[in-house]
């Protein structure tokens, strides 16, 4: 797999993620190794971290999610800080 071409379950599970609002607007990359996803990015809760993997885990085809997505809080003056990693 190249990193231009997407797989038809990195599309499915992509197409999960922007359908659910809580998931929809948030930085998440999905990549795909033969039905295990990984979840990248940084999303502002660990609800929407926690949500988006059990979003994945309902698509069909999937075996697994490595959920390395990143929790960051917007700061008042409008960047972003890091809040907690991943475990």
């Amino acid at each position: 797999m190249t990193n231009s071409t997407m797989t038809d379950l990195q599309l499915k599970a992509q197409k999960a993620i922007l359908d659910d609002p809580r998931t929809r607007e948030q930085g998440i990359e999905i990549l795909d190794d033969n039905g295990v996803l990984m979840l990248e990015g940084h999303v502002t809760s660990r609800e929407v971290k926690e949500t988006a993997e059990s979003i994945l885990r309902e698509v069909l085809g999937v075996i697994s999610v490595i959920n390395r997505l990143e929790i960051q809080v917007e700061e008042p003056e409008g960047t972003f800080k890091e809040k907690a990693k991943s475990v």
